[in-house]
């Protein structure tokens, strides 16, 4: 399966009368992604900007998607099951405007929300080093939470592929090519490394959607890397930290994919991917993990595999299940999680379970950690939090968690860990 991205670099944005791309400066219709995204499921909605370097604080922040669309930028032809028809994802041309967010904030929602400041923040996450488009909606009085949150979903979707039209007539910037043969015909004596991303489906408003659906009804599935580099994989959490979960663009972006893209054929063969969710009970649990260690193991070939999770508490049973099974088939595991600590970092219990086959472990950090943040002049997204209370502009102390890939259970943060 060969992807080929199509980069178009963007160095700012603004609202002008037409949606167009010159010399890297984007110009946004605001009226037509208005008209695009209306919903009767909202009281409001609205579009604002936040660049880098601003004193400006965005609140309540749902997920954070980067914009894309299928050949020559044609808007409507991405995520699929979504805004894009319901098919595979992963080969042909995609277009990617770089540089730019595109922030889904709901407002007033009694959902639980994330906080970027645009100064301050630079060396903990990628965000205040780009152009942020924040898409802010209100619900209905009286509309269900599963049905904002759906219609949230989309407008934002929406706006993240309407923008890159843009780039239907420009050449690109940058060209990249991400191939991969099918799994099973990763020949060579380097070691074969696969990937297991465990998905959180615990339920309406908890959950990540791949094409499209809860995959709470999936058994462990192979996919290739190029799917989920390619839109096939969506955050639908509402109602859990920012970072217990991973956003939308963390999976366009996805570290470890690219890593093991870059490091294939030099030091390793990477051998593919496979999903599996994360079930509430421990017999589904164990069965989850024993078909995907097969799936890793006997389908793939691999010699190792990186094991990554999401959401807290019970899910690292999940993640040593799976480390166990694996562990016992011969196939080496290294695994990323956060810890849960206490502020001060004197908890006992950094993870809920531990496993003595896990030896090898990378930490992304304590999500119980104090960030202090200054005062600032301008909020977007609302004036309470979930979490928060008092005046959002003023200096707060705020726990690591809840600032967007900051603590990033994929490894997408700018963060790393001391040890003392």
């Amino acid at each position: 399966m060969r992807l080929e991205m199509s980069i178009y670099n963007v160095e700012d944005i603004r609202f002008g009368k037409n949606t167009s791309l010159q010399h890297h400066i984007l110009s946004i219709n605001r009226e037509e992604i208005l008209a695009l995204i209306q919903d009767y499921r909202f009281s409001k909605i609205e579009l604002e900007i936040a660049r880098r370097g601003e004193k400006t604080r965005i609140v309540n922040i749902m997920d954070i998607l980067e914009p894309r669309a299928k050949g020559e930028g044609r808007e409507g032809t991405y995520f699929p099951g979504w805004v894009g028809p319901l098919s595979l994802t992963g080969f042909g041309n995609t277009h990617v405007l770089k540089g730019l967010a595109i922030l889904e904030v709901c407002e007033d929602s009694g959902f639980i929300g994330g906080t970027i400041d645009m100064i301050g923040m630079e060396g903990m996450i990628p965000f205040p080093m780009l152009s942020n488009l924040a898409v802010i909606t209100r619900p209905t009085e009286g509309t269900d939470q599963t049905e904002y949150a759906f219609a949230s979903k989309m407008a934002s979707l929406k706006t993240a592929t309407y923008l890159v039209r843009v780039t239907a007539s420009l050449d690109p910037d940058e060209v990249r090519i991400f191939e991969l043969p099918p799994a099973g015909k990763v020949g060579g004596r380097l070691p074969k490394v696969a990937y297991l991303c465990l998905l959180q489906n615990h339920g309406d408003l908890r959950e990540t959607f791949f094409y499209g659906d809860n995959p709470r009804k999936y058994f462990p599935t192979v996919i290739h890397p190029n799917e989920m580099l390619d839109g096939a994989i969506v955050c639908g959490h509402y109602n859990i930290s920012a970072g217990l979960k991973n956003m939308t663009s963390t999976f366009l972006n996805h570290p470890i994919i690219l890593d093991l893209y870059r490091r294939h054929k030099k030091d390793l063969d990477f051998v593919g991917v496979v999903i599996a969710n994360e079930p509430v009970s421990l017999k589904e649990k164990e069965r989850s993990a024993v078909l995907a260690a097969k799936l890793i193991r006997e389908i793939l070939g691999a010699d190792g595999v990186i094991i990554t999770k999401e959401g807290g508490g019970h899910t690292d049973i999940d993640m040593m299940q799976n480390c166990e099974v694996c562990e016992k088939l011969g196939v080496r595991t290294v695994l990323i999680d956060n810890e849960m600590l206490s502020p001060d970092g004197s908890g006992v219990f950094p993870l809920l379970d531990f496993s003595p086959m896990a030896n090898a472990i990378i930490s992304v950090g304590n999500i119980d950690e104090i960030v202090e943040l200054p005062e600032v002049d301008r909020v977007i997204g609302g004036e309470s939090m979930v979490e928060l209370s008092g005046n959002l502009k003023g200096g707060l102390k705020i726990p690591v968690r809840m600032i967007p890939n900051a603590i990033s259970q994929a490894g997408f943060t700018r963060l790393t860990t001391e040890e003392r």
